[in-house]
């Protein structure tokens, strides 16, 4: 889809950046504080006007040794000033990435290295941190650029040059299956045959190794072995097309980032699976999988399945019960579910630190995303086309469907706490869908949206989603408790006329307490059974929709020149930056896109 509801996230580049490779890494050492200088002019980057918040800007300046041109480096890669970690907006990986400042959340997007070379490169998108235009004038902001070794991407480090080279780069492997052989060195010119063969084969590797993938079918990976520090990297090689079956990160797999691949059973073999295409094993921990195509079969194909064809040939995307693993602007399709992190046991281990960020689900028959577990965080994505398949058998009671679902499942777990839901969109229908399926059953839509359905729920954020389904329940919160709901849109998908934020008791009948409720604009609310809420600011649009928005029927929820909402939010508890991450303006408006 081209809307600009998520056109940030369909913008994610492929291209693949080598710039740097080769060069020695500088390891900063350990608490190491000053300031980050421009090689040529001697002028410090720092937070724009001097602001700590989220989303703030990071631009060039005279040295005026004000706190927020100071900056500590860790041997964790981070970079911090003012509390707050330098980082890329929305893990971009494309050249032109805003850098800015943010809540610090472990993510290689806030990972950064210095080379020998004076370069400071962005572990996550392996770019230059670069002044814009190619100036060094006052103001000018930082940015992610491909390494050119031009002057406005030199830097020093605190404390001036930066720290003697550490150990060289990993060595770089070669897989193809047209003319490999499990017995090659590896080598570019004699390469390996598949990646299922070269990790069945019980290779290892080492931090800094590389393995680019050649055109052809690499089968059903099982990828092994982890390092304490560092990370390996699977991706393809320029110009080829791999292809998989399934990918699976066993237990004791660590620090692998798998970069560009398309994983899709019928496009590597001509077979179906009704099991996962990706999974993370429980075990399997601090990896990443990022500008992926996952889907059980092309669109092409896909468009020509039935009620039955689709419960037979389509799973899960992608499974995640290991901990801290993140997945990056991924793009999945044609699938039952997109992303979905579990408990391994009702103590609540599984997928906690789990990062989801930037990732699109479209054409699926069940749940978009689901978060069964405490500390996940699930921002910037999007999902759109929810199809009612229905599996024989449950014809009087189909699928329940959720865009975001989570739950404790038999009421012994304990509490699901510190989820983050930020800048989502979930819409139910828009753009092209496939014509031999239906989006309703029984003349009635199924999905529904935001569902956290068997509390006790804790400390969780929810702000800047954007929910057009439907189903009446938009978001039902059921036990949630000491969380912030904020600046969230929710309205009904046309032409529906039902749609409303719930905050009411869990199964028990304890009512959900002591949450924020702020600058939220909906259909309708229905929190009065929530006990000792902080609500304000808060606009019911009724059915006035085109008063508010500049295309509701189309799915384009930004507010319209004047729209009621605009001003009329307060700045307490909310979010500085909006759904498209654009920073608020005071006095910020109702809803999660600022106009």
């Amino acid at each position: 889809m081209t809307s600009p509801l998520r056109k940030n996230l369909l913008a994610v580049s492929m291209a693949l950046v080598t710039a740097g490779a080769g060069l020695a890494v500088a390891e900063p050492a350990v608490a190491d504080t000053g300031t980050i200088t421009n090689r040529t002019t001697g002028k410090c980057i720092g937070a724009a006007g001097g602001a700590t918040a989220n989303g703030t800007a990071v631009d060039l300046y005279g040295c005026v040794g004000s706190t927020t041109q100071q900056w500590t480096l860790s041997a964790d890669g981070t970079i911090k000033t003012g509390g707050k970690c330098l980082d890329v907006a929305g893990a971009a990986t494309g050249n032109g990435a805003k850098v800015q400042l943010y809540d610090c959340n472990g993510t290689n997007a806030q990972k950064w290295y210095f080379t020998s070379a004076y370069d400071l490169i962005n572990v996550n998108a392996d770019k230059c941190l670069d002044l814009t235009g190619n100036t060094t004038a006052d103001f000018t902001k930082v940015q992610l650029w491909t390494c050119t070794g031009a002057a406005n991407q030199k830097w020093a480090a605190p404390g001036g040059l930066p720290s003697s080279p550490g150990s060289a780069t990993g060595a770089t492997y070669y897989v193809d299956p047209a003319n490999g052989s499990a017995g090659n060195p590896g080598t570019a010119a004699a390469p390996w045959r598949t990646l299922q063969e070269v990790f069945a084969s019980g290779r290892t590797f080492g931090s800094g190794d590389v393995i680019y993938l050649r055109s052809g079918n690499h089968g059903s990976p099982v990828i092994t072995g982890g390092v304490a520090s560092g990370t390996r990297t699977i991706r393809v090689e320029p110009g080829q097309t791999p292809r998989m079956k399934t990918l699976r990160f066993s237990s004791g797999a660590t620090r692998w980032t798998v970069d560009g691949v398309l994983v899709s059973p019928q496009e590597a073999d001509n077979t179906y699976t009704t099991g996962n295409l990706v999974q993370f094993d429980a075990g399997a921990s601090n990896n990443v999988l990022r500008n992926s195509q996952v889907r059980a079969a092309s669109d092409a194909s896909a468009d020509t399945w039935s009620n039955g064809d689709w419960v037979s040939r389509s799973g899960t995307a992608i499974l995640v019960v290991g901990s801290n693993n993140q997945l990056l602007n991924n793009q999945i399709r044609n699938v039952r579910n997109g992303v979905m992190l579990e408990r391994t046991s009702t103590a609540g281990a599984g997928a906690t630190g789990a990062v989801v960020r930037g990732n699109s689900v479209n054409h699926f028959w069940e749940d978009a995303y689901r978060c069964k577990v405490s500390g996940c965080l699930l921002e910037y994505n999007s999902a759109v086309n929810s199809y009612a398949v229905v599996p024989p058998g449950t014809e009087n009671d189909p699928p329940h469907r959720d865009m975001f679902q989570s739950y404790r499942g038999d009421g012994s777990f304990t509490p699901v706490t510190d989820v983050v839901l930020r800048g989502n969109v979930f819409i139910s229908r828009l753009g092209t869908r496939y014509s031999r399926i239906p989006f309703q059953y029984n003349g009635k839509y199924t999905i529904q949206g935001i569902g956290a359905f068997d509390g006790p729920y804790r400390n969780w954020t929810i702000e800047n989603n954007v929910v057009q389904v439907e189903v009446g329940i938009a978001m039902g919160l059921y036990g949630m408790n000491d969380s912030r709901i904020v600046n969230n849109t929710v309205v009904p998908r046309y032409p529906a006329t039902s749609s409303e934020i719930r905050l009411t008791n869990q199964k028990d009948g304890t009512p959900s307490n002591n949450n924020i409720i702020r600058n939220n604009l909906a259909r309708t609310f229905n929190t009065g059974a929530a006990t000792n809420s902080q609500n304000s600011n808060n606009i019911t649009v009724g059915t006035n929709y085109s008063a508010f928005f500049v295309d509701h029927p189309g799915g384009n929820l930004h507010l319209r020149q004047g729209a009621p909402a605009i001003n009329a939010g307060t700045t307490a508890n909310a979010p500085a930056l909006d759904a498209d991450q654009k920073t608020r303006t005071t006095p910020y408006d109702v809803g999660a896109y600022e106009f």
